[in-house]
């Protein structure tokens, strides 16, 4: 079995909150910023799911089927 990924990119969060690829891509800018992140620098689903109160499980079973 292979390990999840650790980074979420803007298609998974515009596949788990069914928005534009474009609007996908400005939240997690937006989340990007509130973390303090550059844009070179990743951000993971752990603060994905923290910013957004999402359960980190449901988050993995969407993007890991």
């Amino acid at each position: 079995m292979k390990n999840p990924r650790l980074c979420i990119t803007a298609q998974d969060i515009s596949a788990i909150l069914n928005i534009t690829p474009r609007q996908a891509s400005r939240k997690l800018q937006e989340i990007r910023d509130a973390y303090g992140k550059q844009y070179h620098q990743y951000l993971t689903f752990a603060e994905f799911a923290a910013y957004t109160d999402l359960p980190l499980d449901e988050l993995y079973k969407r993007c890991h089927p």
